[in-house]
């Protein structure tokens, strides 16, 4: 049985479809609720996974030059994403470099309902509240490294970012919430005193 990235992989190159499964079977989850941040539409997310499972199939001999694979398959499912949803999407101009502006929603998993359940409901709904008010790529970096576990030059490849950047959103997401979240406590101290 197939184990690490690596021997998937060259699995994969040995046109194993045990290997091609095994991707499948690994990434799936994760590449699905990455995707429910940028559309919600399920038809279109399973399309375009498929369509990166498609693609890594018929392109399985070059797959000598990924690094990191799910690095690569999130990389390659917000790129498709972005794609089909273009035509209704602005194009921004960033530092000469041209990219699409997308929304993409924070949304909390099974197990942060959960975890929310057990927490006080105020404290909850002041962090959605919070978090909400981010933009959607400081949104995407607070999601990338502590929802999917990514390192920095990680999220600053599937970002399409340097990590220089990846480290000013992640600083600026964290500075917001914490300016907020004193704002809030603050304000909950004064209204217990009356």
């Amino acid at each position: 049985m197939l184990k690490t990235d690596a021997e998937i992989l060259e699995g994969l190159k040995k046109n194993d479809e045990g290997a091609f499964s095994a991707i499948m079977k690994k990434y799936y989850p994760s590449m699905y609720r990455y995707g429910q941040h940028f559309t919600k539409d399920e038809t279109i997310i399973a399309d375009c996974i498929q369509d990166v499972f498609i693609n890594l199939w018929q392109n399985r001999h070059k797959t000598g030059t990924i690094s990191y694979l799910k690095q690569y398959l999130l990389i390659a499912l917000k790129r498709r994403i972005i794609r089909v949803g273009a035509q209704d999407k602005r194009k921004l101009s960033i530092g000469g470099d041209e990219i699409i502006d997308y929304d993409f929603a924070l949304e909390f998993s099974i197990e942060d309902v959960i975890v929310e359940k057990q927490l006080n409901e105020e404290k909850a709904a002041k962090l959605r509240q919070t978090l909400d008010r981010l933009p959607a790529r400081q949104k995407e970096v607070i999601y990338l490294i502590y929802y999917q576990q990514l390192d920095h030059d990680q999220v600053a490849k599937i970002m399409q970012i340097n990590k220089q950047s990846v480290y000013n959103l992640l600083h600026e997401s964290l500075r917001k919430i914490r300016v907020f979240w004193q704002e809030v406590t603050v304000i909950s101290l004064l209204l217990l005193k009356y």
